[in-house]
């Protein structure tokens, strides 16, 4: 039992536990962290954007469709399509630089 526990040990002692990994190259992940890093701050520019621009098109919107219900939902769904476009383009942005600074 001692003789098939010390060949074990010799055996691990010799073969690293991660072989695969190649530690010599600093940031191998650096997409994956700068993907998430994107994502992160596109959703932070998406709710930022949605909810300073209901301010404005909420009020545009009461006063062009005066008297109508339903004119928040148009200043919403405006106030949406902004937020998306901000949210894409903070999150295009982050990932041209994060792209050029590590090539």
């Amino acid at each position: 039992m001692q003789a098939l526990s010390a060949a074990i040990a010799d055996d691990l002692s010799t073969t690293p536990m991660f072989e695969n990994i190649d530690s010599s190259k600093a940031g191998s992940h650096w997409l994956l962290w700068g993907g998430l890093k994107a994502i992160g701050l596109g959703i932070a520019c998406f709710i930022l954007a949605f909810f300073l621009s209901l301010l404005i098109t909420v009020p545009w919107s009461k006063h062009h469709w005066a008297g109508e219900a339903q004119a928040v939902l148009s200043g919403m769904a405006v106030s949406f399509y902004f937020g998306i476009a901000s949210g894409i383009a903070a999150a295009v942005y982050i990932l041209r630089r994060i792209i050029r600074s590590d090539r």
